[in-house]
């Protein structure tokens, strides 16, 4: 059993699954009224405007190693999870990076 402020790193079985979009509109509802610094109320929706509904199964993204953007580094949509951490949620991408499943934070792949 893993510690409750802790998930587990994606596994295979994370793979293919992904969150519905209904649910991902209410956490981002939800994210508006209580952080509206961080999701302010005139931000049209979660995934952006080139982008209506989550990346699909093995789309090409471009992500930053640590946030670090002299650190492009090229993954693979593969699923997306509600990822637990000290009490907080938030939607993750399962991505597969340089041969190894990791995640990336949804709100951060557009």
């Amino acid at each position: 059993m893993w510690n409750q402020q802790e998930q587990p790193e994606p596994t295979k079985k994370d793979c293919g699954q992904f969150l519905s979009n209904s649910e991902l509109s209410t956490w981002h509802t939800k994210m508006k009224r209580q952080l509206p610094d961080i999701f302010p109320p005139t931000e049209p929706n979660l995934f952006g405007t080139r982008h209506p509904q989550q990346h699909t199964f093995d789309t090409k993204l471009m992500a930053h190693f640590d946030n670090d953007v002299t650190k492009p580094m090229r993954c693979l949509v593969k699923g997306s999870r509600w990822k637990k951490e000290y009490g907080e949620t938030e939607p993750v991408y399962i991505v597969l990076i340089n041969g190894e499943l990791s995640q990336i934070a949804l709100t951060s792949a557009h």
